[in-house]
């Protein structure tokens, strides 16, 4: 299933943030977690939560409140993180710390470009988002698979895959890379070209 429209729009505008941020501070933040597997996955898997992970603070609250974005303060919504109020279905907020806790590689970023006007959205690359939702999995209760069929998701439409990278990052997330493919061998063989580094 595409992407809706809605969430189309609120990428869109965080991407305008995103770019303000990077012009004041040099790096991108890193959208992580279930919207980045949206992302991926052309919608199979959908999230109400942007995450996002920058080491500035006061610059990426800037940056979002320069573009609408809110502090989350409406009635029967936690308190954290922001809103936006053309896109109110969705949260957004910053992950502490560095990106996998410094474990990827940031020349595997990926750098995609959302409006007209070149403002772009960075994602994870695809082994270090395999790697975390293999590590999600691990620590979901027997009944919740959904991270499991993300990673597994995520592993068949990559469209390249460094198979070393992947079950190093695996290993250091403590997923189990066999659970990827419980019945068939790795399809994949080709390693990816660098990408545009961001901020780890």
């Amino acid at each position: 299933m595409p992407l809706p429209t809605s969430f189309i729009e609120a990428l869109a505008t965080l991407a305008k943030a995103c770019e303000a941020y990077r012009r004041a501070t040099g790096y991108v933040p890193i959208l992580v977690g279930g919207a980045a597997t949206a992302i991926y996955t052309a919608g199979a898997f959908m999230s109400g939560d942007f995450d996002l992970v920058a080491a500035d603070d006061a610059a990426l609250d800037a940056a979002l409140r320069a573009y609408g974005f809110r502090r989350e303060d409406r009635q029967g919504y936690l308190l954290v993180g922001y809103y936006h109020p053309e896109h109110p279905e969705y949260g957004f907020q910053q992950v502490s710390g560095r990106l996998f806790d410094g474990a990827s590689d940031p020349g595997r970023i990926l750098l995609l470009a959302i409006t007209s006007d070149g403002a772009a959205i960075a994602l994870p690359a695809f082994e270090d988002m395999i790697a975390d939702r293999l590590a999600q999995a691990a620590l979901a209760p027997p009944t919740d698979p959904s991270r499991l069929l993300q990673a597994r998701a995520l592993f068949r439409l990559a469209p390249s895959l460094d198979l070393a990278y992947l079950q190093r990052r695996v290993a250091e997330e403590g997923g189990d890379f066999a659970l990827l493919t419980p019945d068939e061998e790795p399809p994949h063989g080709q390693a990816h070209a660098g990408r545009i580094a961001g901020e780890d």
